[in-house]
């Protein structure tokens, strides 16, 4: 059962046609995570692999809608935990990317609780890491950022915002979020060295491992996301997951479908239910119920 006197987590995973890889990496996140008040969400991109019904028939939840590429994806995810269940720490996992020991979580939220934001140190970057030792209280200070997973406190999106959707498919997104939160004061330090912008962002090891898997990289649109990402680097505005009217009832209506299918809670472990929410409770003001 959750354990309501500490503070709610919240677990994403984003995903898109993986569905074999998906459903070892949510074994392995309900198996190895033990915190004790944890929500969880598989934010699926229009999969057509059967990922969907494989979430369904294994009481995963989900939030889901058209193919819209990875920004809007992960705001999916990142929204609706911090957002929609007001969870003070949100870890965003690739499919990829697995926990290897019971209590991963725990340093993650450490340091999204310490520093607001933090990116993954993964292995093959190790040339580029400048200094610390990966942990929640000494980060590695880098320069370059991979997106396999990092943990957001909720303060830093409600100041640094979320993911651009401007960005469209694959490519950048995550560069460009990351350096506007630290701009904002999470993740990183960031100032001018004899006239140049020195940005350091903070890593952490973590205990995951990323699985070999084929990319879904799309070389058109990592340039034109490029081109995208140019202009939007050095401005700090907060940006919601929508650009106009029409992104955001999009949004909103993948929002209250997820919700609606969920009427018992997002639970680590789908077996374990809570009640069913009271009127007036978050989730019913928000879609104007109760």
């Amino acid at each position: 059962m959750k354990d309501h006197t500490v503070p709610r987590i919240g677990i994403g995973i984003v995903t898109y046609n993986r569905r074999d890889v998906l459903a070892a990496t949510v074994e392995k996140v309900r198996r190895l995570t033990r915190h004790p008040n944890v929500e969880l969400v598989v934010a699926d991109d229009g999969s057509t692999d059967g990922t969907l019904a494989w979430l369904r028939e294994n009481d995963v939840p989900v939030v889901t809608g058209v193919n819209m590429g990875i920004a809007w994806n992960k705001n999916r995810a990142l929204y609706l935990l911090s957002e929609m269940l007001c969870c003070e720490t949100v870890i965003l996992l690739e499919d990829d990317t697995q926990p290897s020991k019971p209590g991963w979580e725990e340093a993650w939220i450490a340091a999204a609780r310490l520093w607001g934001h933090v990116n993954f140190a993964a292995p093959w970057m190790k040339d580029q890491f400048i200094s610390g030792q990966g942990t929640a209280a000494d980060p590695i200070l880098c320069e370059v950022i991979t997106a396999q997973c990092a943990a957001f406190s909720r303060e830093s999106l409600m100041f640094g915002g979320f993911y651009d959707s401007r960005f469209k498919g694959y490519g950048h997104e995550h560069v460009e979020h990351t350096r506007r939160l630290v701009r904002v004061g999470f993740g990183g330090t960031d100032r001018i060295v004899d006239g140049k912008e020195q940005m350091r962002c903070k890593l952490l090891h973590g205990d995951l491992t990323v699985v070999d898997v084929p990319s879904f990289i799309d070389h058109a649109q990592v340039e034109r996301n490029l081109e995208i990402a140019r202009p939007l680097m050095t401005d700090q505005t907060y940006r919601a997951p929508w650009r106009d009217d029409s992104e955001l009832k999009q949004f909103r209506a993948e929002m209250r479908s997820a919700c609606d299918a969920r009427p018992n809670g997002f639970s680590l472990r789908g077996n374990l239910r809570l009640s069913a929410p009271r009127p007036g409770s978050r989730l019913r003001r928000l879609f104007g119920r109760g």
